[in-house]
């Protein structure tokens, strides 16, 4: 016989951090300890979180959307789902995105005043060299679209610094890699409220942002024109790693590829930059090769099913961000949250449970570019809006987890608080009132459905590895990710088991006069 336990928010307050006052009647949640320990058991003991992130990360590499490391990631994970047998497995396209793109090749140097590798990647989405092209880095000042005339004529294969250098001081309070027991279990903060600003003041920043965009804009159809070479731009870590994006622009198929644009290691830039000013030539020689592909415009997501039983038409929905930048593996970012759920569907069908409910994975495109594929499948499918109790996410990094944002849903923390419990030794010890952003619970969140991402420590994500040439598979913490997955597998399975769906947010009414 199964084992059950009720406990009601009141044992729980003691170690987990709590928000304002729950009301009186609070729900009390049974929690299968039997088959937590079981969970823990498969989970910790028979995990294939390494073997999974090795393969994602090592094998399959980068997967900036559209890009045929994308396709191939897609692929593997239908394959993975089918394999533990999941149902309904699906890579589905949720919208167009646009042109695929990836890198090829690259190398670079500096040529003047002396020699030395040129430590850079190509942003996503921009053009190609012809070939190793040899030419002077140009600094270009415009603050308006006439200021860019007094360069017309003598930017002709030029590398072209458009930005101010970076400032970089030494980090004199560096961040703990661990969450701090008391930030954890602090009250919540009150609001207050959004500041409003002054309308005049609000204006004045519309007109300066739209003028800055003009000028920006003018300022690239007139350096293609001119013919430069490529931009650089800097990096924004420090300590030589390479971190960026990617073109918007680029991305239409109806634009003309982009000119080369290389992110640069903030310390060469800045070199180059200060070399330049003190009237010091500098020439650099730079082969950049990238692939545009527009075969096919659509993204598409991967999911899959663990079918429920006798609510089976409702949902419990766990995700990640497929997707990741180029300039790594993407292996915090997001491979972690990545394997995290896809681990916690394999421990759930590797012990055989039936939950109530239907659980379902879903594996996002286009995160990096705006949260574009979790929104397309919330926008395709608004049939599934009412029938989905919750969402979960994992999205910030190798950490583990230390529990759960309620995302301003009060009557969902008492849920959690109880759901959690058991994990307390596995540092889950909060569940924080407020709201969390960034990532692909917002689409749900947005749509009425209760979304939440998990709480986990930082480790070193926003200060290495966050969009960075070092987000490769080193930077993972494996017994972290093991035990975020137990917890992801447990809180899933729990919730597709209560009689009730997880409560939501009261609908905001528009107020009358």
């Amino acid at each position: 016989m199964k084992r059950r336990i009720v406990r009601a928010v009141v044992a729980a307050a003691a170690v987990l951090a709590l928000a304002p006052a729950a009301p009186a009647q609070v729900a009390q949640e049974s929690v299968d300890l039997g088959v937590v320990a079981r969970i823990r058991a498969e989970g910790l003991e028979n995990s294939q979180i390494e073997q999974l992130a090795g393969h994602l990360t090592d094998v399959i590499g980068p997967r900036l959307t559209n890009s045929p490391g994308m396709t191939a990631a897609n692929e593997w994970t239908a394959e993975m789902f089918e394999k533990w047998g999941l149902v309904n497995v699906q890579i589905e396209p949720w919208g167009e995105f646009g042109r695929g793109w990836e890198r090829v090749s690259y190398s670079g140097r500096i040529l003047t005043p002396f020699i030395q590798p040129l430590v850079a990647q190509p942003s996503g989405w921009t053009g190609s060299t012809p070939g190793p092209v040899t030419g002077p880095a140009v600094i270009i000042e415009a603050d308006s679209v006439p200021d860019l005339e007094k360069y017309r004529g003598k930017l002709a294969g030029a590398w072209v610094l458009s930005r101010p250098p970076v400032d970089m001081e030494p980090d004199w309070d560096p961040s703990p890699l661990r969450t701090p027991l008391d930030d954890l279990l602090a009250p919540p903060a009150e609001s207050e409220g959004r500041p409003q600003r002054d309308p005049e003041e609000r204006a004045r920043r519309i007109a300066e942002w739209r003028r800055l965009r003009e000028v920006r804009d003018a300022m690239n159809e007139f350096l293609a024109d001119e013919g430069i070479a490529g931009f650089l731009v800097p990096s924004s870590r420090e300590y030589t790693l390479i971190r960026g994006g990617g073109s918007m622009a680029g991305r239409d198929p109806s634009n003309p590829e982009p000119p080369p644009e290389l992110n640069v290691a903030g310390e060469q830039y800045n070199q180059i930059y200060r070399n330049v000013m003190r009237g010091i030539p500098v020439e650099l020689e730079i082969d950049v090769q990238n692939r545009f592909y527009s075969d096919d415009l659509n993204s598409y997501n991967t999911l899959g099913d663990i079918p429920g039983s006798d609510l089976a038409d409702q949902y419990v929905m766990i995700g990640a961000h497929l997707d990741s930048w180029h300039y790594g593996t993407g292996a915090t970012d997001d491979g972690a949250g990545t394997v995290v759920m896809m681990e916690a569907m394999r421990i759930l069908k590797a012990l055989d449970l039936q939950p109530r409910r239907t659980i379902r994975i879903g594996l996002w495109a286009g995160e990096e570019q705006g949260l574009l594929g979790s929104r397309g499948w919330v926008e395709m499918h608004p049939e599934m809006h009412p029938k989905i109790s919750a969402y979960l996410n994992v999205d910030n990094g190798s950490g583990r987890l230390r529990g759960i944002w309620d995302q301003s849903n009060e009557a969902a923390i008492p849920v959690f608080e109880q759901i959690l419990w058991p994990f307390r030794d596995l540092g889950v010890v909060a569940v924080k009132h407020g709201n969390t952003g960034g990532t692909d619970h917002l689409s749900f969140d947005a749509a009425g459905i209760p979304g939440f991402n998990f709480i986990q420590d930082p480790i070193d994500y926003g200060t290495f590895t966050h969009h960075t040439a070092a987000d490769t598979y080193e930077r993972l913490v494996i017994d972290d990710l093991k035990q975020a997955a137990v917890v992801v597998a447990a809180t899933a399975y729990e919730l597709a088991m209560r009689d009730e769906m997880m409560p939501r947010k009261p609908m905001e009414r528009p107020t009358t006069d």
